[in-house]
C-alpha cells in the first residue's frame, strides 16, 4: 500500500515540475500578473487531484465529467494567475501547444541521437 501511495506522490512531484512549466510560460506569455512557477505547479496537481475525485464520483457521465474536469482547470488557472475567463482558456491552449511543441522537438534530438547510434553500428547507414 504505501508503495502505491509512494508512487502517486513521486508522479504528481514530477507531473507538477514538468507540467508546470509549460503553464507558467503560457502564463507568463500572456502577462498573467501572479503567473509564478511555484503557481503553475499548483495549478497541474491541484487539477490531477481534482479530476481523479471527480472521476470517481462521476464516472458514468462522460462528456459532462470531462467538461467539469476542463471548468475546474479553468478556475485553478483563474485563481492562481488572477486572470479572467478568456485569459485563463487561452492560458490552458496555450500551455497544450507548448507541451506538443516541447515534446516534438524532444523527440526529434532522440531520433537524432538513435540515428547517430545506428550509423556506427550498421554499415551503409
Amino acid at each position: 500500500m504505501f508503495a502505491g501511495i509512494g508512487g502517486l506522490i513521486i508522479q504528481l512531484i514530477i507531473a507538477g515540475i514538468i507540467g508546470g512549466i509549460f503553464v507558467w510560460l503560457a502564463g507568463k506569455a500572456l502577462g498573467a500578473p501572479k503567473a509564478t512557477y511555484w503557481h503553475g505547479i499548483l495549478i497541474v496537481i491541484s487539477a490531477i487531484i481534482l479530476s481523479d475525485i471527480i472521476g470517481y464520483f462521476l464516472s458514468g457521465l462522460g462528456w459532462i465529467r470531462t467538461i467539469i474536469e476542463i471548468i475546474v482547470i479553468l478556475l485553478l488557472i483563474k485563481h492562481f494567475f488572477a486572470v479572467g475567463w478568456v485569459k485563463a482558456i487561452v492560458i490552458a491552449i496555450l500551455a497544450a501547444v507548448i507541451a506538443v511543441i516541447v515534446t516534438f522537438v524532444l523527440a526529434l534530438i532522440g531520433l537524432a541521437f538513435a540515428a547517430t547510434a545506428l550509423k556506427g553500428l550498421i554499415p551503409g547507414l
